[in-house]
């Protein structure tokens, strides 16, 4: 199919689902989703139904490469090339980026209406007060919550560290400029002095006095015998 009928070929396929009511998976859109995130799901979402080309089996392409896909007299066609398929969507989709969605979503609404028409069918009926059907939307509101009240803790948590380290170096600030202070005084009276000692010791020699005191000489005396 050329990429004209393939468009064509969905376009359909969504108007056969739109007529038919039938209820298909679209991905939700969380606050908390940055915007490269929300491109991506759009993109995914973007190529639903996915035009897929399956194949275990490598194969050798006419510029020398190896790659699973199949050959056809026309040329090959590439299960990993987007230009080829939508498996790459499809795989990021199931595996990477909406699987835990895709399982609560098939699983809490497919799995319980499935249950519970079999029961009808069966002449079970379900008691409302034991059995309560979920909404996954709802589910996926209160996780939402939980989440962000746990975000909220968690800024809470690191604001109360990040204010604990404040002041714990703050003490040290304080405590480092009054030890810095005490030094300073200290060598100021040290300066102090010196400047004092080396005053008064020019003021002696300008008087002609000695710099340091004399020291009284010791006598001799001589026993009479």
């Amino acid at each position: 199919m050329t990429n004209e009928e393939v468009a064509a070929f969905k376009e359909r396929i969504l108007m056969d689902i739109a007529h038919h009511n039938i209820k298909i998976y679209h991905a939700q859109h969380y606050d908390c989703d940055d915007q490269e995130t929300i491109n991506e799901t759009k993109d995914v979402m973007s190529k639903i139904p996915f035009a897929i080309v399956g194949s275990d089996k490598a194969v050798e392409t006419s510029d020398g490469r190896v790659v699973r896909g199949r050959s056809y007299p026309w040329g090959t066609i590439e299960v990993d090339n987007e230009d080829h398929c939508d498996f790459v969507k499809l795989r990021q989709m199931l595996v990477r980026t909406h699987m835990e969605e895709l399982r609560e979503f098939t699983n809490d609404i497919h799995y319980e209406n499935y249950r519970t028409e079999k029961l009808v069918g069966m002449g079970y009926q379900q008691d409302q007060t034991v059995f309560r059907e979920i909404d996954p939307l709802a589910k996926l509101a209160e996780e939402r919550a939980l989440h962000e009240a746990k975000l909220v803790k968690m800024e809470q948590d690191m604001k109360n560290v990040f204010q604990q380290k404040v002041q714990e170096k703050e003490a040290k600030l304080t405590q480092s400029e009054a030890e810095l202070y005490a030094k300073h005084k200290e060598m100021k009276d040290a300066l102090e002095k010196q400047r004092l000692d080396l005053e008064d010791k020019k003021r002696r020699i300008e008087q002609g006095r000695p710099i340091t005191p004399e020291k009284k000489k010791k006598g001799f005396g001589f026993a009479n015998k």
